[in-house]
């Protein structure tokens, strides 16, 4: 019985020591392989960094003086991707094929003694005040001041001619019917019509110190500036001249 007990006493204190060793190793253990993936980590270069690089140089390059405001969205790197830290400033350049606008794709390049690049796309989204109509507008309908408002809108999603000044559009017809808040296009309207095929209209013929008025028929419709044929309604001579204004054609 003796000999029994202190067997057991024997094992019960390796026990205890065991189990005190056990708890006090493992710690440790886990704290060493903590400082290992620390140590692995800084020795790659971190993808926030060159998402950052390619942003600022972007921003750098947009001309933000021609738009109301810019938005630019990075995407994000393949997280498997592995690049050795680098120890100089990286470099971006435009990718080839890419522009300053929607999707677009930055080189950027680490230029140290174990170089390496890499490319980044993002989405460019550049906002300004285009002109829309404030009002439903009719076929033919001259533009005024009132019938124009403007408004921000993403300006890579508008295919076409667009305009950002109202004064450019006052006074041009529409060469179609427009419902209220549709962007105008440059295909939209065309110079107001000051003569029409037809109509009698006054022929004016001016030279230093004296000028003639005649009245003739327009044989063309036409804006200002238009060249146009005029049949003389006294001689029926016909002759060409400039429209200048509504229903006057100068034959200077």
């Amino acid at each position: 019985m003796t000999t029994i007990s202190a067997r057991l006493s024997t094992y019960a204190i390796c026990s205890g020591f065991f189990i005190f060793f056990s708890l006090i190793s493992f710690p440790l253990h886990a704290n060493t392989s903590s400082n290992q993936k620390s140590s692995s980590s800084h020795q790659y270069h971190s993808h926030q960094n060159i998402a950052q690089t390619a942003r600022q140089f972007l921003d750098a390059n947009i001309n933000k003086s021609q738009f109301s405001r810019t938005s630019i969205q990075m995407s994000q790197l393949d997280p498997r991707l592995r690049l050795a830290q680098c120890p100089l400033p990286l470099t971006s350049t435009l990718a080839p094929g890419s522009r300053f606008s929607g999707k677009t794709t930055v080189h950027i390049r680490c230029n140290s003694n174990s170089p390496w690049t890499v490319y980044i796309s993002a989405q460019i989204n550049l906002f300004g005040k285009v002109i829309q109509t404030a009002t439903p507008l009719s076929r033919g309908h001259i533009l005024k001041k009132d019938d124009l408002i403007a408004v921000e809108e993403d300006l890579g999603r508008i295919r076409y001619g667009y305009f950002v000044d109202k004064e450019n559009l006052i006074g041009k017809q529409l060469k179609q019917q427009l419902p209220q808040g549709r962007i105008i296009k440059a295909n939209y309207v065309k110079a107001q019509t000051l003569v029409k095929r037809g109509e009698l209209v006054s022929i004016v013929a001016e030279n230093k110190g004296y000028s003639v008025k005649m009245t003739g028929t327009a044989m063309a419709s036409g804006a200002r500036g238009d060249r146009i044929r005029v049949k003389n309604t006294s001689s029926k001579r016909i002759v060409e001249g400039t429209i200048k204004e509504s229903g006057v054609v100068s034959i200077n």
